[in-house]
Formats: C-alpha cells, structure tokens, sequence
C-alpha cells in the first residue's frame, strides 16, 4: 500500500471514529436534557407526570410491585404518599402512607376524595393504566396547604393596616411555613391587600390571566386557590409554590428549562473542543512529529549533515533499539527510506568530492614537480651555455643542447597528456577513423614498442589472430593506448616480467578483444579500484621519465571514445591481464 493511500485510510478512519464520538456526547447530551426536562415536569406537576413514570417504571415480583427508587425519592421530597390498589379497591403496596390514610377505599368514597368534595385532609391524583395484562391504578395523596388556608381566611377576622394584611398569628406563621402568599383583589382584579407575596406575583389581574394562572400553575410556578364573595365582588388567593425546595415564588430571569438547553449545550460545546483539541495533539504527534522528523533531516542535508538526527539518548527518532519503524513512522517508511538513500548518496558525492581535491591537489603537486625538473635541468643547462666565463667545446655544447632537448620532450609529454585527460573528459571523438588489418598494425606497433631502450629484449610476445581482422580504428589513439599499457607492464615490474598481447576475433565477426598479459607482480585492490582515476598519484621523475602518472585515464578515455571498453584481471604476486574490448 503506498503512502497516499495509508494516508488517505487513516484520516477517513479517524474522521469517522472522530464523527462517532461527537454523534456519542451528542446523544449524551440530549438524553441528560431530557432526563431534566422529565425531573423538571416531574417535580411542577407529580400528580400527572410523576404517576404516569410510576406505572411504566414499577415491576412485579413476589414481594409485589416495586418502584423506581428516584421516583419515590421525589415523592417523600413532595411530602407526599403513594398506594397502588387491586381491582377491589385494597391497598396492594404503599409507601410513605401516614396513618390517617385508609387501606380500603370504597368506588364512591375514592371518588369523593379525588374530586374533593369531602374532608379529606390530602389532595389526590389518580392514575389508572393496564400493563402487563393487569390493570394498576395508582393513588398519590400530598397535604392540602392552600385549601385550609383558604377555608380560614373566610372565617377568621382580619386587620388592614396601611395596605397591608394583618393575621393571626397561627394562620401566618402556617402560610410561611408553607411558603404560601395572600392576596385580596376587588372586582376589577385590582389588589387591596396581600401577605408574604413574592415580586412575580401580579397586583393586577385580567380574568383569563386569572383562569390560566388557576389551571396552569406549572407555567407560572406556584398553584392558586380562589375564594370569591358576592356580597363584596372581592376574591381571596392563596398560592403554594410548585417545589418548596426553591423558591419558585420568585421571578427567574432564565426559565428551568432554559437553563438545561443552555447547560446541555455549553457541555456539548467544551466537549467538542476537547475533542477536537485532543485530536489535533494526536494528529501532530502521529502525523506531525514524523514530518517535522523529516523537515529537520532535509535542513541538516541543506547543511551538510547527513545523519539522520537522533534523540538526548543518540537513538534515531523513526526506529526502535532493535532497528524496525516506530508506529507513527510507518506510514512514512517509503518517504525516510528514499531520504535515506539521498543522504546516503550525498555522503558519497561528498566522500568522493573531498577524495577527488585530495587526489587533485597531489597530482598538482606531483604535476609541479616533474615540470619543474625537467625546466631546472635546462635552465642550468641554458645558464652554462650563457656563461661567458667559459669556452665551451662543440662536443659539450652538443651534449648540453642534447640534454635540453630531452628535458623538453618531457615537459611537452606531459602538457600534452593533461591536455588530452580534459579532452577526453570532454567527450571527443576521434578526428578520422581508418580501415586497418588489425594483425599486421599491432605487430608493427609492437616492434617499435620493442626496440625502447628502457624494455630489453625479447620481453614481448604477440599472438596474431587466425584470420585477418579489419577494424575502422584511429590508429594514432590505438598506438597510444598500445605504449601505455606496454610501458606500464615492463617499467613497473620486475626486469624478468614478459607481456604477452594477444587479438582475439569471434567466429561470426562481430567482435574483437586485444589481450596484454604480463607476468609480473599484479595489483592489490585498492590499485586496482583506483586504476584509472586522473589524480590517483604524480609522476615521480626518479623513477621513470617515460611516463606522466596519466596514462592509464587517457588509455580509458580514448578506448571508450573509440566505442570500446576496457576491463582489467589481476592478483597480486600473479600478473595481470588487462582487456581492450569492441563487442
């Protein structure tokens, strides 16, 4: 799998783990919001909310129907009680039930407690529902606390003092300890006088506002109970708060409901952030910290540093101790490899660029130095010839002037060849081939070969091919390149060492090989590895004055020029066969 596809996998993967989270606290979210909204309707109106979860949430075992824990918790919080009744009336469970309350009701006496219509000191809520093949009809009683209060106020006396009420002080002290309010309006709806009223409640009301307030209590916060006298046209009120626990009596700037919309959606928001933020550190640290890895590496390129950069342990940063890729790193595993390779490479081309100006500055060096003595020689030379002190004979001025030729050939020798290495490397071709018969051109060219001084006799044997060889050669090149390998195999081997050449043609003609073995000491590896390179080592005009230290790079250069190759056999203390082939 290559990388754009991995990468491509893992975002869409962790997009969708991501969009799967969010779809969780979403849902989360929304169903703490309505569980809230359920305990909110629960807490304004248990007679109807609260019964209803009671039947759907109640289980029948063999102890009997049992209940929601957190619904009967809201009950006892509502002072209030509960019995569940068989078909017959009976009271088959209850909880919380004081003891004035009966176990047995009567249809008409459970009926007139309902529609309160007798004495009864509780109001109740009936809830009647089939489940499970059986039918429950559940009863939830909680104290009056307006109605008595209400009924007092008919028949007690009361005193007006400066527009406010003034009650006794059994009857106040009931309506704060219930954390009721008072009120007295006319015939127009306008108050005269109240007690413990909070500041949302109204001093003046419009008869719908009055009968919606009556019905709807939950909307408003507190339940009402009106007691209107004809005679006078005025009404008492008498409200309960719906939860005691707050106080609902006062104005809230921000509905209950509200606040759970604002809430859930304020966790929904931070959570979100959360999410994203921790996704985003996770993405820098799976996908960020190996591409920074990588930047740095490039920029040490840049520098010239090549090694991949490592850790305060000095352990590389995209592999473990036992060399495999870290997790993060392997999906760009393709990508370090190859900037592996470029830092690889570059190390070499360094290696080979600081070795090749070593190499140039020797041969430079070396260069200097045989130019030198050669030009000593013949300015030494010259400086005699001028010296007017001296008579010199023919005789010695012929041997100077001899000397001085000798100097200058080598100089010229050695210009020639550095000139011809930078042609070569140039890529020149040859000036104008000829058709030769290869057999008879390399004897003549080994005969004169031979007739050097330097070599001795009988130290070169040639083997001609079978049949005639026609070649289209530049002839002066091949020379040069015949005198080279000749000299290097007779002038830097011991004085007993013969060189064989050989011309080797395939049957079908389509090929030709010149073979020069000789017998001599061979080369090690490193010579041989660094044979043909132009700044290996300088001349040494102790030693030889025959060569210039170039002429194994040009004999390279002018075969390749010429369409061949050449190819080099040898080990150390056996000889060695170097090969000029044309395939």
């Amino acid at each position: 799998m290559n990388i754009k596809r991995q990468l491509t996998v893992k975002f869409v993967l962790q997009l969708a783990i991501a969009g799967m989270i969010v779809l969780l606290i979403a849902a989360l979210t929304f169903y703490w919001m309505l569980q809230r909204f359920s305990e909110i309707n629960i807490t304004r109106d248990f007679a109807s909310v609260g019964l209803e979860q009671m039947v759907e949430s109640s289980k029948l075992g063999k102890n009997g129907i049992t209940f929601a824990p957190s619904l009967l918790r809201q009950v006892k919080k509502n002072n209030g009680w509960l019995q569940s009744l068989d078909e017959n009336g009976k009271v088959a469970s209850a909880y919380n039930t004081p003891k004035d309350v009966p176990n047995q009701y009567g249809p008409g006496e459970l009926v007139e407690h309902w529609m309160g219509k007798s004495t009864f000191p509780y109001q109740i809520a009936l809830w009647i529902q089939q489940k499970d093949g059986k039918k429950y009809t559940m009863v939830y009683g909680a104290p009056k606390v307006i109605e008595p209060i209400l009924e007092q106020l008919n028949e007690v006396e009361f005193i007006v003092s400066e527009k406010k009420l003034v009650l006794p002080d059994a009857l106040s002290g009931k309506i704060r300890s219930a954390h009721a309010f008072v009120q007295l309006i006319d015939s127009a709806g306008v108050e005269l006088v109240s007690y413990n009223k909070p500041d949302a409640v109204p001093s003046l009301y419009s008869v719908p506002e009055l009968a919606l307030r009556t019905l709807y209590g939950e909307r408003y916060g507190y339940r009402i109970a009106t007691s209107h006298d004809a005679e006078t046209g005025n009404t008492w009120l008498v409200g309960e708060p719906n939860s005691v626990a707050g106080d609902s009596g006062k104005k809230k700037w921000i509905p209950e409901e509200a606040q759970v919309v604002i809430i859930g959606s304020i966790f929904l928001f931070i959570s979100l952030l959360v999410l994203f933020v921790l996704l985003s550190l996770w993405q820098a640290h799976r996908f960020g910290a190996p591409m920074l890895h990588m930047l740095v590496w490039l920029d040490s390129i840049g520098k010239t540093v090549y090694e991949e950069p490592v850790d305060r342990r000095g352990l590389h940063r995209s592999r473990t101790s036992a060399g495999k890729w870290r997790r993060r790193y392997r999906v760009f595993a393709d990508v370090m490899v190859s900037i592996e390779k470029l830092s690889n490479a570059l190390k070499r081309e360094q290696a080979m660029r600081e070795q090749t100006e070593s190499l140039r500055e020797e041969w430079i060096a070396g260069v200097t130095h045989d130019l030198k003595t050669p030009l000593s020689s013949i300015t030494g030379y010259a400086h005699l010839l001028a010296e007017p002190a001296y008579d010199w004979s023919q005789e010695e001025v012929r041997k100077f002037s001899s000397t001085m030729l000798e100097k200058s050939a080598h100089m010229d020798m050695l210009i020639s060849d550095l000139a011809m290495t930078y042609r070569l490397r140039s890529g020149i071709l040859p000036p104008e081939t000829m058709k030769v018969e290869l057999n008879a051109w390399l004897y003549e060219a080994l005969e004169q070969a031979a007739a050097d001084p330097a070599y001795g006799k009988e130290r070169i044997v040639f083997h001609a091919a079978q049949d005639d060889v026609w070649v289209q050669l530049y002839t002066p090149w091949l020379e040069r390149v015949v005198n080279n390998l000749t000299a290097n195999s007779l002038l830097h081997n011991p004085p007993g060492t013969v060189l064989t050449v050989s011309l080797l043609a395939t049957e079908e003609g389509g090929g030709i090989t010149i073979k020069f073995t000789d017998d001599g000491d061979g080369m090690d590896e490193a010579t041989l590895n660094r044979l043909f390179e132009r700044y290996y080592r300088g001349t040494d005009t102790a030693s030889t004055t025959n060569g210039s230290g170039l002429g194994m790079a040009i004999s390279k250069g002018l075969i390749e020029a010429m369409g061949g190759r050449i190819a080099v056999k040898t080990t150390p203390g056996e000889g060695t066969t170097i090969l000029l082939i044309w395939s």
